[in-house]
Order: structure tokens, then C-alpha cells, then sequence
């Protein structure tokens, strides 16, 4: 009855909960508050990142943006794990800690 009003397929939305092993039952209400939450989660994210693409006169969002949104934006600290910002391996290396480096 609500999926008129939603961008994502419900049963897609149910598929995506329900492949975590759970045993959720969800009523279509929920299914429809979750929904519509995705839909401006991503919206919120979009917005931040094209912000991020326009500081750099771009006319798209590339991975960079999203990463640079997630780490300026404390709303998106969960991400941090999940879209971290790409470092040179040369860099990583030169920021270890020596003590990582010494033999055992």
C-alpha cells in the first residue's frame, strides 16, 4: 500500500533486512519508515558530497567527494570504516608506526 510512495522496491528493502540473518518480522509501516529513512540518508549524503565535488569546480561526485563528506561531516562518522579517505601507499607506509616495522 505505501510502495507508491517510495523510490526503493519494498520487497527490496525487506530482502536487504532480512539477508542478515535475522528473524525480524516487520510490518509494512516499518518497512515504509525504513524506506523513506534510506531515501534521505541519501539524500543528505548526495547533497554533502556534490558540495564537496562543486568546492572543486567538478560537475560530478567521485569517490573522493564522498569519502572527503564523510570524514568533514560528523553525521557520517559511522562511515569512516566503510568509505575512508584514499591514502598512497608511500604515505601509509611513512605514517606507520616504527615500531610496527621492527622484526620479532
Amino acid at each position: 500500500e505505501y510502495s507508491s510512495e517510495c523510490k526503493f522496491a519494498t520487497n527490496r528493502i525487506v530482502r536487504i533486512i532480512k539477508s542478515e540473518g535475522s528473524d525480524y518480522r516487520l510490518s509494512s509501516e516499518a518497512v515504509f519508515l525504513i524506506n523513506k529513512a534510506t531515501e534521505k540518508f541519501i539524500e543528505l549524503f548526495s547533497e554533502d558530497a556534490y558540495d564537496c565535488a562543486v568546492q572543486e569546480r567538478k560537475s560530478f561526485i567521485a569517490y573522493r567527494h564522498l569519502s572527503t563528506a564523510v570524514s568533514q561531516e560528523k553525521r557520517f562518522d559511522f562511515l569512516s570504516d566503510f568509505v575512508p579517505e584514499k591514502v598512497t601507499a608511500e604515505k601509509a607506509l611513512a605514517e606507520r608506526n616504527p615500531a610496527d616495522t621492527s622484526p620479532a
